[in-house]
């Protein structure tokens, strides 16, 4: 009658211990946001709270290599060419804010930047990039000079460097 039950008992424990093994990182990813907010005014928002578009400008695939050091990011062709995307005509000069992601888990937001832009911004900035042999993006601290950053640099966060260099991409 319960001849099958010591198997069932055996292969839900199986399934129930692998559940509680860590899981391997999720991947970094780089979000739009859904709605059109202001850069100025993400110091303010909830992280949480704010809503994101569905599909990520970058995501894990796109990165090739990630640099420690100077949060420069080296990015695929396509994935170079899609934030070039976000500088089309009209150029928005107040910032087009996004938000890093690891897996779910929300890190920190920041804004794409034009330098043709003459407003100061006190936030994390990717600036548009303009050397496609290169692919490279940095996260950089504050517009138009890091002493405008506010705030504790989100960029060396953990979990962010621990996702980074399970997929082999984090250089020193």
């Amino acid at each position: 009658m319960y001849r099958n039950g010591p198997v069932a008992l055996a292969l839900l424990m199986v399934f129930a211990l692998m559940a509680c093994q860590p899981r391997e990182p999720a991947g970094l990813s780089i979000h739009l946001l859904a709605d059109d907010v202001p850069a100025s005014e993400l110091s303010s928002l909830d992280l949480a709270e704010i809503e994101l578009q569905d599909e990520p400008i970058v995501f894990g695939p796109d990165i090739i290599t990630y640099s420690e050091g100077t949060h420069d990011i080296e990015l695929t062709a396509e994935a170079y060419a899609r934030i070039q995307n976000l500088f089309g005509l009209p150029v928005r000069v107040s910032g087009m804010p996004f938000v890093v992601s690891v897996g779910d888990e929300r890190v920190y937001a920041g804004a794409f930047w034009t330098p043709a832009s003459s407003l100061s911004f006190d936030g994390l900035v990717i600036l548009q990039p303009f050397d496609p042999e290169r692919r490279i993006i940095r996260i950089a601290l504050g517009y138009p000079s890091p002493q405008l950053f506010r705030g504790p640099d989100p960029r060396s966060d953990e979990r962010i460097l621990r996702s980074l260099r399970a997929a082999g991409k984090l250089k020193p």
